[in-house]
């Protein structure tokens, strides 16, 4: 099996670490700036729950600012897009260059519509709905740490592939420890992660902490209502979503199990990088104007992250 990761930033490098351990897969993974051509030159190094060094010579690594490797297009089994939700058009480009004509594409960028881009980019037969809870983020270049163990669940799309077309990734995705889950709703699961996310990001982001500092009662009880305003929009929408106290429960785990891990926001305001609250929490504030449902706690979030970005 061929499988290419493209936007190999933290959470990407944590895939390509892993899956780079099954020897029936040959693994490409495309990067971009220092990051990148560290990896191209001395190999990826996992550190975290799991230890472990990824050579240049297990790996093809291929650099975006050289272009993808002439040999590797029409070739690949599945494309895995883990890059800003901002760059998913591009990626998708690349994807459909690299893709076999009966390949698939999954999509782990956060936020809501990435998903939708693919399809656009590649058709709605050639896509899975992706999401992952593993904690990841990267000390130095060249480097991942794995920072709380979660889960990978891929799903059915309207008019998208199934789960025979999956299974091959799912083995291998068990296989490499990134303890996979079929879902026969995407846009559900898609919807959960998100809620996750805009409960999580920006407020460890504001509060400068790792995602386990928001289990303190008052960090939580603001971080379970921002979810309940996007849970609020979700079923307006007609998603079909856990109870609000196993949403709650929810959370509460992935805090647990990604305790140490510092979350991509927070990363991206440290780094003076773009965050992807326009793809979260500006989101929902934007979908639930059209439902007619306030959204304050978001709304706030969107004013002071937005704020910092242009300090």
């Amino acid at each position: 099996m061929r499988v290419a990761i493209l936007g190999s930033g933290s959470l990407g490098s944590l895939y390509a670490a892993l899956l780079s351990r099954i020897k029936s897969i040959e693994l490409l993974v495309h990067g971009r700036g220092s990051h990148g051509a560290h990896m191209a030159a001395e190999g990826l190094r996992l550190v975290g729950e799991s230890e472990g060094f990824v050579s240049n010579g297990d790996v093809f690594f291929s650099l975006d600012e050289v272009g993808l490797p002439p040999v590797a297009r029409g070739t690949m089994d599945y494309v895995i897009l883990t890059g800003k939700a901002d760059q998913t058009p591009f990626l998708a480009s690349l994807a459909r260059q690299l893709l076999t004509a009966d390949g698939y594409a999954l999509c782990l960028s956060n936020g809501l519509g990435h998903a939708e881009k693919c399809q656009d980019s590649l058709g709605p037969h050639r896509v899975f709905a992706a999401t992952s809870t593993h904690g990841a983020w990267r000390p130095s270049a060249g480097t991942v740490h794995w920072a709380g163990r979660g889960e990978t669940v891929i799903g059915a799309l309207p008019g998208g592939p199934g789960q025979s077309e999956a299974q091959p990734l799912l083995d291998v995705f068990e296989q490499a420890g990134l303890s996979p889950r079929w879902s026969s709703d995407g846009v559900a699961s898609v919807w959960r992660k998100v809620l996750l996310n805009i409960a999580i990001n920006p407020i460890a982001a504001l509060a400068g902490v790792e995602n386990g500092e928001l289990l303190r009662p008052d960090l939580f009880s603001s971080a379970f209502s921002t979810m309940l305003e996007g849970a609020s929009v979700a079923r307006q929408e007609r998603v079909v979503l856990p109870s609000d106290a196993e949403l709650e429960e929810q959370l509460r785990q992935v805090l647990l199990a990604t305790s140490s891990n510092m979350c991509s926001m927070l990363q991206d305001l440290r780094n003076g990088r773009k965050t992807e609250i326009s793809v979260l929490n500006q989101a929902i504030v934007e979908r639930g104007e059209r439902a007619g449902l306030a959204t304050p706690l978001n709304q706030m979030l969107v004013a002071m992250i937005t704020a910092l970005h242009a300090q």
